[in-house]
This record gives structure tokens, C-alpha cells and sequence, in this order.
């Protein structure tokens, strides 16, 4: 195995430096470009990663290192394959500039932040007075039109704050509607929701 090794330097070292330099980097180039044109054609490529090409160029840092260090000192060596390196990464970034996320990474985004809980309202301080249910009819109605007012408004192009305020109201009205009958307290919230809609209802002109 030494022998082995021993005769794949010997050979290594007697090739060209200049050739060998052109040959390690030119290939390298022709790599990238390959990559290019197929991310720019294909759509399948367009959204798949580029990490494999971010691997290839630190392995070819790691061969330029080796071959400069065949005619070269180990502070020229170093800078030479620190330089490639660099321009490496900055081509990794041209590439990574074309690439798409798929529509199924979008999804899996859009569903995380959908399943991100969002806090309900606090309840109100408990009254004295007799806790009697509020007819779930008369509520569903409200609720229905306030639910169909949200959805309406989530498509208008709001504000962050707005948006945030809007979303955590459509899941109290969500929790509301489940309840069907409501107690004094419970339908004080709707009623504050449905205040709070009507002022982003009146700003969106909804």
C-alpha cells in the first residue's frame, strides 16, 4: 500500500504545475457551469439543494491546497486555495440566486406558522351575577358573519400588526363558535371581537 502511494506522488509530481492547476480549476468551472445551465432549464433542478455543489468546492479547495503545495511554500499554498475557496462560495451563491423553493417547502412553511398557537383573548374578571347561557342561535349568527368578515379581510393586503390581531381574533371566534351558547362573560368577549372588527372592517374598507 506505500508502494501504492508512493508511486501516485511520484507521478502527481512530475505532471506539469501549470497543466495541473488549469486542469483542477478549469474542471471545477466546467462543473459549475454544467450546473448553471441545467438550474436554468430544468425546473426539477431549479428547486433542488445546492449543498452538493458547496461540497464539491470545498473538496476542490482541499486538491488545490495539495497541488500547490507540490512547487509551492505553505503560506503561498494556503492563500491560493483560501482564494479558490472564496470565489467558490461566491459561485455557490450565483447558483443558490437561481434556485426556486418548491411548492411543497412553501406548503410545509405555510402550515408551520397555521399551526403556530395563537393566544386567546383574556377572559374577563368573573362577575357576581348568575352565569345564564346566551341562546347559541342567536350567537352562531353573529359568529357566522363575523367568521366570513375575517376570511374576507385576511385576503386584503394589511398591515403587520393588523394581520396578527386579526388572525388571533379569528381563533377567538373560532373557540366561541364551538362553544355554541355563551355565559355574560363569554359573549362581553364576542362583543369586544366584534368591536375590534368593525374598526378594521371601517380602516380596510370592508
Amino acid at each position: 500500500m506505500a508502494n501504492f502511494f508512493n508511486n501516485f506522488y511520484n507521478w502527481f509530481d512530475t505532471l506539469p504545475f501549470d497543466a495541473l492547476i488549469y486542469f483542477i480549476w478549469g474542471s471545477y468551472l466546467a462543473v459549475f457551469l454544467v450546473s448553471l445551465i441545467v438550474t436554468l432549464c430544468s425546473k426539477r433542478f431549479r428547486i433542488a439543494s445546492k449543498k452538493p455543489f458547496l461540497c464539491l468546492t470545498n473538496a476542490y479547495a482541499a486538491v488545490s491546497l495539495a497541488a500547490f503545495m507540490l512547487r509551492c511554500n505553505l503560506a503561498q499554498s494556503i492563500t491560493a486555495a483560501v482564494t479558490f475557496w472564496v470565489a467558490g462560495y461566491i459561485l455557490y451563491g450565483a447558483l443558490c440566486a437561481f434556485t426556486k423553493k418548491s411548492e411543497n417547502r412553501k406548503q410545509a412553511v405555510k402550515a408551520a406558522v397555521a399551526e403556530t398557537p395563537i393566544p386567546v383573548q383574556p377572559m374577563r374578571a368573573m362577575r357576581t351575577e348568575p352565569q345564564a347561557q346566551i341562546p347559541a342561535a342567536k350567537n352562531g349568527v353573529r359568529l357566522e358573519h363575523a367568521v366570513a368578515v375575517t376570511d374576507k379581510l385576511l385576503t386584503k393586503n394589511l398591515a403587520k400588526t393588523d394581520r396578527q390581531e386579526l388572525e388571533k381574533l379569528k381563533n377567538t371566534l373560532a373557540v366561541l363558535k364551538i362553544k355554541g351558547s355563551l355565559n355574560p362573560m363569554e359573549a362581553d368577549i364576542l362583543n369586544d371581537n366584534f368591536n375590534a372588527l368593525l374598526k378594521l372592517m371601517a380602516k380596510y374598507n370592508v
